[in-house]
């Protein structure tokens, strides 16, 4: 069986009764926080369901990816190639650290092997990423390269698969939503999102709040992947975000990418304390910080329905102090 075929990987949709009441709106949340254990919960675990059959269909033996220095993507990656039986290699971005902390305490703990390139854009940690894999390969090793956030159109099919199984448990519990809102960090799981949405014919607006890339950039990346999904469904449309139901903000990136915001690290206490749901600093408090910013405003009206989709994180949290 391969991985595509295990149905292990439904996540629960809750109804959040506490923070609804407070912000007087009828909240729900989508919880791919858990959906598997530590090392390998989060959306990033659905994407790599794809990615890393592809991976094994090739003959690969060594999967080598990149990210930052808490990448979520990256240790998620790393476990589940472990539990494969392939190599995992990482070529993170920036300098060694001192210290082992957060994701990358896990990746230690596992023995992985951790590369540090210096590399600070994205660009640049594609091609340490690619200079590496030339490296391994020359060494003997066979890779499988995933690059950042495994946001490619294979991987968003994986959110495709996503948006069906919220679409059987919304009608289980009677609701429909009229929001949707994600964090937006490489684009590749709002792409799946969105791709779901339209397949459906829904009208829920969807609101992708960017974690680290300027609107344009992450518009750019979003809808790469929307025409590459789309191609491997046999759908030859080319979907732009702008003619969809779509809204991407990168007002709520603050300094940066893994740097708290007072609305993140607002929103991180709030669900902590109201439903004892941690959000991380670098993607989901962002993202609802968005949300609840998106309510307040009244943009969202007090009778519509809006379903926050947790693409987990929480060990990041592990990284930062205070």
């Amino acid at each position: 069986m391969s991985m595509m075929q295990e149905r292990q990987m439904e996540s629960p949709l809750h109804f959040l009764p506490r923070l609804s009441a407070i912000l007087d709106r009828e909240i729900w949340m989508k919880r791919d926080d858990a959906n598997g254990d530590m090392l390998t919960a989060g959306n990033k675990k659905r994407k790599l369901r794809y990615l890393l059959t592809d991976a094994i269909q090739q003959g690969a033996d060594t999967v080598i990816t990149t990210g930052g220095l808490h990448s979520n993507h990256a240790r998620t990656t790393a476990a589940m190639a472990i539990q494969l039986g392939l190599k995992p290699i990482l070529v993170l971005g920036g300098d060694k650290p001192e210290n082992k902390s957060g994701n990358y305490l896990l990746n230690h703990y596992m023995g992985v092997d951790v590369v540090f390139s210096g590399a600070s854009t994205q660009k640049e940690m594609g091609q340490a990423l690619n200079q590496h894999a030339e490296k391994v390969k020359a060494e003997g090793l066979r890779p499988y390269v995933i690059g950042v956030g495994g946001s490619n159109g294979l991987g968003s099919l994986g959110y495709v698969d996503a948006y069906d199984e919220l679409k059987k448990q919304a009608a289980e519990k009677k609701v429909q939503f009229d929001w949707l809102f994600a964090s937006a960090g490489s684009g590749g799981t709002i792409a799946g999102l969105i791709y779901g949405c339209d397949l459906h014919k829904d009208a829920t607006r969807i609101v992708g709040v960017s974690s680290w890339l300027n609107t344009a950039a992450i518009k750019i990346q979003i809808e790469s992947c929307l025409h590459e999904a789309a191609s491997l469904k046999g759908d030859e449309r080319k979907l732009q975000l702008d003619h969809l139901p779509v809204h991407v903000h990168d007002e709520y990136v603050g300094e940066g990418y893994g740097h708290p915001t007072d609305g993140g690290v607002e929103a991180l206490h709030l669900l902590a304390s109201k439903e004892a749901i941690l959000l991380d600093h670098v993607y989901t408090a962002k993202a609802m910080a968005g949300c609840i910013d998106y309510i307040r405003k009244e943009i969202v009206k007090p009778a519509e329905k809006v379903l926050f989709w947790h693409t987990g994180g929480a060990p990041g949290l592990f990284g930062i102090s205070g």
